[in-house]
C-alpha cells in the first residue's frame, strides 16, 4: 500500500500542480486581461470620450453662436435686442440629446464690453439655465463687432455632461466584475462597447443634423488632407463643392481658400476673398476651431459671408475720401496724402510741389448762368486736371471752387509746366452757354522743410498774388 500510495502520490502531484499552474495562468491572464482593461479605460478610453464630448460642444456652441452675432448686427433698441437675444439663448437651450432627452446645453450666459458696444452697461448681459454646473464643459465663444471686427463680448456655454457621467460610472461598475468572472467581463465589455458604440453614433447623428441644419457654410478639415472630408449644405453651395476621385469634397473656391491659409490662432478670423465657378466675387470672415473627431486632428471651418458689409464699407470709405460733385479727392483726403508725401520728403530728400488753383469770377458764373452751371464747370475743371496730371499725382477739391493738386517728385518748375497745361486747357473749353469763358488763377509751393499747414499758406500766398495781378495765371517761387 504504502508504494501504492507513493505512485498515486506521484501522479497526483503533477496534476495538481498542472492544474494549479493552469488556473494560475488563467488567473494571470485575467489580472493581466483586468489590467490591461484597466489601463486602456483610464489611459485612452475615458479620456477619448471626454475630449470627443468636449470637442461636440464646443463645435455645438460654436455653430449656434452665429445666430447672437448676427443680431448684434442689427439696428434693433436694445430693449428689443435684449428680447431677440433671450429668444436666441432659449432656443439654444431647448436643443436635447434625443436618446436621453437630457440638453445640450446647460447653462448660457452673454457678457458684453460696453466701451465698444453702442448700448447701455449691463443692458444685454444674460445668464440663462440653472446654476451649479461645475462639471460642465465651458465653450467660450468670442463675439466680434461687425463693423471693425473688435472683440465686444464672449457667450458661455455650459454643455451638460450628465450622459458622459452617466455612460463612464456604468462601464466603471462593470468593469469590477473583471476580478471574478473574466468571461462575462469580455462579454459585457463587449456588449457595452457596442451600446457605447450605438450612443456615440446617435450623439453623431444630432451632432451632424445640427452641423447640416446651420445656416453658414461650415466644412470639417482633417490636417493633411487637401480635400474636404465634410461639409454641410450652405457649405457646398457657397464653395461649390463637389465630391473627387478620392471621395472628398473639393472646389476651385475650397482650394483658393486653402492656399491663402486658414486661421490658426483661437479667435482668429480672416476676411479672405472668394472667387466661385461662375467668376462671382464674394468675400467671406473666415474662422477656425481646432476640434479633434475619431482621433485625427482637424479643424472646424466656419465662413460668414459678408460680402455686403464688405460693400458698404468701401462705398462708406470712398464717400469719406471722395467729393460727390467732381468725384476728386476731398479735403480731408489731401491732407492726410500730403502728410504722407511731407514724410517721405524728410525721410529720402526728393522734391515736392504743390498746386493750389481757383476759378476766376465763380461767384459771377453762378449768378450769370445759375448753380447747375457752375456744378457742370466744377465737373469739367475736375477732368482736365485729371488728363494733365500723371497717375502718382493726386488732384482734389480743397474748398469750393478751390482745387489742389499733389506732385511727387517734381520741383516747382515742373509743377509751373503742369499748372499752365491746366491753365490753357480750361481757357480753350467752348461752353454751350454765350459769353461763358473759364479761365483759373493758381499759386505754386515748393516744400523747403515746413509744417503742412505753412506749405499750403505758400502756394495760397502765389495764389493771391496771381489774383492781384489780373487772374489767369500762374505764379510761384523762382526756379
Amino acid at each position: 500500500m504504502k508504494m501504492s500510495d507513493n505512485v498515486f502520490i506521484a501522479h497526483w502531484r503533477p496534476s495538481l500542480r498542472f492544474e494549479r499552474n493552469l488556473a494560475l495562468i488563467f488567473g494571470l491572464l485575467g489580472l493581466t486581461l483586468t489590467v490591461l482593461i484597466a489601463l486602456h479605460w483610464y489611459l485612452v478610453l475615458e479620456p477619448t470620450l471626454r475630449m470627443e464630448a468636449e470637442g461636440r460642444s464646443s463645435a455645438l456652441a460654436h455653430a449656434q453662436v452665429q445666430t447672437i452675432e448676427k443680431l448684434l448686427d442689427s439696428d434693433m433698441t436694445p430693449a428689443r435686442l435684449r428680447n431677440e437675444l433671450q429668444t436666441a439663448m432659449d432656443g439654444i437651450l431647448l436643443l436635447k440629446d434625443q436618446a436621453t432627452g437630457a440638453p445640450f446645453v446647460y447653462r448660457i450666459t452673454l457678457k458684453l464690453d460696453y466701451d465698444l458696444f453702442d448700448a447701455p452697461r449691463g443692458s444685454l448681459d444674460l445668464t440663462l439655465g440653472p446654476g451649479g454646473c461645475e462639471n460642465c464643459f465651458v465653450s467660450r465663444v468670442p463675439l466680434y463687432h461687425p463693423q471693425d471686427r473688435l472683440l465686444i463680448g464672449v457667450v458661455t456655454c455650459y454643455s451638460s455632461t450628465q450622459f458622459l457621467d452617466h455612460l463612464i460610472a456604468d462601464l466603471r461598475a462593470k468593469l469590477l466584475w473583471v476580478v471574478g468572472i473574466v468571461l462575462f467581463l469580455i462579454l459585457l465589455a463587449w456588449f457595452e462597447t457596442n451600446r457605447l458604440l450605438r450612443r456615440l453614433q446617435d450623439s453623431e447623428t444630432n451632432l451632424a443634423t445640427i452641423f447640416e441644419a446651420a445656416p453658414s457654410p461650415m466644412v470639417l478639415h482633417v490636417e493633411g488632407q487637401l480635400g474636404l472630408r465634410k461639409a454641410n449644405e450652405a457649405a457646398k453651395r457657397y464653395l461649390g463643392l463637389e465630391e473627387d476621385a478620392t471621395g472628398l469634397l473639393s472646389s476651385d473656391a475650397w482650394l483658393a481658400l486653402y492656399a491663402a491659409g486658414l486661421p490658426d490662432a483661437m479667435g482668429e478670423r480672416r476676411e479672405t476673398r472668394i472667387q466661385k465657378g461662375d467668376g462671382e466675387v464674394r468675400w467671406a470672415l473666415v474662422s477656425a476651431k481646432s476640434i479633434e473627431l475619431a482621433r485625427e486632428p482637424g479643424k472646424l471651418i466656419t465662413l460668414v459671408d459678408v460680402s455686403e458689409l464688405k460693400a458698404t464699407q468701401d462705398e462708406l470709405r470712398s464717400a469719406s475720401f471722395t467729393d460727390a460733385l467732381t468725384s476728386l479727392y476731398n479735403r480731408r483726403f489731401l491732407y492726410l496724402r500730403l502728410a504722407k508725401e511731407i514724410d517721405l520728403v524728410r525721410r529720402y530728400g526728393h522734391p515736392l510741389s504743390i498746386i493750389l488753383f481757383d476759378l476766376d469770377h465763380f461767384k459771377r458764373i453762378n449768378d450769370t448762368f445759375g448753380h447747375r452751371v457752375g456744378d457742370d464747370v466744377l465737373v469739367q475743371v475736375a477732368g482736365a486736371l485729371r488728363t494733365c496730371i500723371r497717375d502718382v499725382d493726386v488732384a482734389g477739391r480743397y474748398g469750393g471752387e478751390e482745387f489742389l493738386v499733389i506732385l511727387p517728385h517734381s520741383t516747382a518748375a515742373q509743377a509751373f509746366e503742369v499748372a499752365e497745361r491746366i491753365r490753357h486747357l480750361l481757357k480753350g473749353v467752348v461752353w454751350p452757354q454765350k459769353d461763358l469763358q473759364v479761365t483759373i488763377s493758381g499759386g505754386i509751393g515748393q516744400y523747403g522743410g515746413e509744417g503742412l499747414d505753412e506749405f499750403v499758406d505758400l502756394a495760397d500766398q502765389w495764389l493771391y498774388a496771381a489774383k492781384e495781378r489780373g487772374r489767369d495765371c500762374v505764379l510761384g517761387p523762382p526756379g
